[in-house]
């Protein structure tokens, strides 16, 4: 079983295609949350190295109670042989560090800077669930960046959608097919530009400017996420599709066609 669940984190996780997403993923299930209900079980003793390194960390699913943050150095040394005894827990040194809600495992990893506790324990904040977490390597981090993996996405694989906007009044997917009726249930999707010189379509949302058409290609990177850099203050956006793309072309801005 475990061989199985191998197999597929190469692909998962590792892979030079994971935009090749699946309607029924969810890229927040596999990420464990810490609760502040129960009793932590962390060892209130146990003290950092006093060693500052920095570590780039891929999130895998190995199928276990278990630390699931691996090196790419680790992963490939020890992917056929015992990777869960390789994997480490991560800590934030304080709220504000925690991963951003946008963080995707098949899409992102991070960068983090910190140190490592002495002896092998639990993050800080750890509950004993149902079934029996193994205690591993934990490294608290002060820094955290959150880096994109570099995936080719082929464009033999783009679609084209014609979008408009919703204004809806939260902090939450906005764009629909544009030939949705009102009475028909929509599907809402959050877009991402696939490069900075590309128009960020939610920025073209002025607060009076409907009707707000556009026309994007690409692709669907997940059907329940957020797009790179989406991380809210406050409310609890629904996870929807994620559209990438690398064209754009707006079609109506207000009562002004082809133009912004």
């Amino acid at each position: 079983m475990k061989k199985l669940l191998l197999i597929i984190l190469l692909f998962t996780a590792f892979s030079t295609n994971p935009n090749k997403v699946d309607k029924a993923q969810s890229s927040q299930d596999t990420l464990p949350r810490q609760s502040s209900q129960g009793n932590d079980i962390s060892d209130p003793t146990n003290t950092l190295t006093g060693k500052t390194e920095t570590l780039e960390l891929n999130y895998i699913v190995l199928g276990c109670a278990c630390a699931n943050w691996v090196t790419t150095a680790d992963f490939k040394k020890y992917q056929d042989n015992k990777l869960a005894e390789h994997c480490i827990f991560i800590e934030p040194a304080n709220k504000e560090l925690e991963l951003p809600l946008y963080f995707d495992p098949r899409r992102h990893f991070i960068k983090i800077t910190g140190q490592f506790y002495v002896k092998p324990d639990y993050p800080k904040g750890t509950v004993q669930g149902e079934e029996q977490l193994d205690k591993a390597k934990v490294f608290r981090y002060t820094k955290i960046d959150v880096l994109k993996k570099d995936i080719e996405y082929s464009a033999k694989d783009d679609t084209t959608l014609n979008l408009s906007y919703n204004a809806i009044e939260c902090t939450c997917a906005q764009w629909s097919d544009t030939k949705s009726s009102a009475d028909t249930v929509r599907e809402y999707y959050f877009l991402e530009p696939a490069n900075n010189k590309l128009i960020n379509a939610d920025k073209l949302w002025q607060g009076n400017n409907l009707p707000l058409q556009i026309q994007v290609t690409g692709q669907i990177v997940s059907y329940a996420g957020y797009p790179t850099g989406y991380n809210p203050t406050k409310g609890d956006p629904k996870a929807e599709m994620v559209f990438r793309y690398t064209k754009i072309k707006v079609i109506k801005n207000g009562q002004t066609k082809n133009g912004y």
